[in-house]
């Protein structure tokens, strides 16, 4: 059995994904869509198409259909729904009678033009696939609410290499030296783009409540870069022992991890964006720190992060809820650490493996239906 993934770019956390997929099937994958700082290609068999920017992060890639009909797939798994890739698939397994798996993390209908006036389309995917593939449980709940036969999803767990961020290379000691942060001062930790949809704001609102009523120095690190890096910068510089340290490598994070007492991704819903998973949730569990989170997580929505068990889950847009738990954690030791390591044997269940056999059951569903 051949079968066809389509997707739009390969980020460095589907890399392993890819190449276990790779050792159970007979199997391509084709990427519809280029991006320089996304092009983590390992050892899976694959093509990367040519592709035209019709409009800001919408490509198209006429090649692929002749790269399928070439190809002849016994399956297309197909993905993102919004995007050139997991539509034209989704078209050439219509027109080829080819069982077709849609491989979605989208929980959130963006309120914009292009997406409001194609939504009937994707609707359309969603009825339409043979089988869909989800991120977690809030995605099919989601899906389920649109409609969507409940009996055709299949959850393919969202996760990274997870050894990776068990195993950090350097000295924590020596990061902090770098980064100034005194050896014996509790740091909570961001890792994410700099950008409003990620709460930023609303975390340096709550670590300026905590650094003025906490003693034993606090410290927040900031790790990223994005279009709202500059007033992100602004805010930092009036609070306290908040830094900065820009963009960091994906293969250095597991260093900057075990630096941290806590990790702390506060996304908001917002009218074009809902955070899907989190992937950096995975990867600090991985290193053993607990993470509080909002509910607009997919991570914390989808139970990985279990409230009050390995980590907290706090409403969005409220700093006060954030800067308790915050504070819980930064100066309860023995609690961080508990929570980090039932974080850490709890992130153990979400493997490569377990993301491909979700795939897998899709697939099956696709060809029995």
């Amino acid at each position: 059995m051949r079968v066809a993934i389509v997707s739009e770019f390969c980020p460095p956390y589907r890399t392993g994904f890819y190449e276990t997929f790779t050792d159970r099937f007979d199997s391509k994958v084709f990427f519809c869509n280029t991006k320089d700082s996304w092009r983590a290609f390992g050892e899976f068999p694959y093509v990367e198409l040519p592709n035209y920017e019709l409009r800001d992060r919408y490509a198209i890639a006429p090649g692929l259909f002749r790269a399928l009909r070439s190809y002849d797939p016994d399956v297309v798994v197909g993905s993102p729904v919004e995007g050139f890739g997991g539509q034209a698939s989704y078209l050439y397994a219509k027109a080829t009678g080819t069982p077709f798996v849609l491989w979605t993390g989208e929980w959130h209908l963006p309120l914009t033009t292009l997406r409001t006036t194609t939504f009937p389309l994707v609707s359309r995917i969603y009825d339409g696939a043979d089988a869909i593939a989800v991120y977690g449980p809030h995605i099919k709940q989601y899906l389920t609410d649109l409609g969507v036969d409940p009996a055709k999803i299949s959850i393919a767990w969202n996760t990274v290499d997870t050894s990776k961020f068990a195993a950090p290379q350097g000295e924590p000691e020596a990061l902090r030296r770098e980064l100034d942060i005194p050896v014996d001062s509790p740091v909570a930790m961001f890792v994410g783009r700099m950008i409003e949809s990620k709460g930023v704001r609303y975390l340096i609102d709550a670590f300026e409540r905590v650094e003025e009523r906490m003693e034993g120095d606090p410290y927040l690190l900031l790790v990223g870069d994005g279009d709202d890096y500059d007033s992100f910068e602004r805010r930092a510089a009036e609070v306290p022992n908040t830094t900065l340290a820009g963009y960091v490598e994906n293969d250095q994070l597991p260093d900057y991890y075990a630096l941290a007492d806590c990790f702390v991704l506060p996304s908001v819903q917002t009218a074009v964006f809902r955070e899907p998973w989190g992937l950096v949730v995975n990867e600090a569990m991985s290193s053993g720190t607990p993470v509080i989170a909002t509910g607009q997580v997919g991570a914390a929505a989808a139970g990985v992060v279990e409230d009050g068990e390995n980590g907290y889950v706090v409403p969005e847009r409220n700093a006060a809820a954030l800067a308790d738990r915050l504070e819980t954690l930064l100066s309860d030791t023995d609690r961080a650490a508990t929570f980090g390591e039932r974080a850490r044997e709890r992130i153990q269940e979400f493997d490569y493996d377990r993301m491909v056999d979700g795939v897998a059951q899709a697939i099956d569903t696709a060809r029995e239906r």
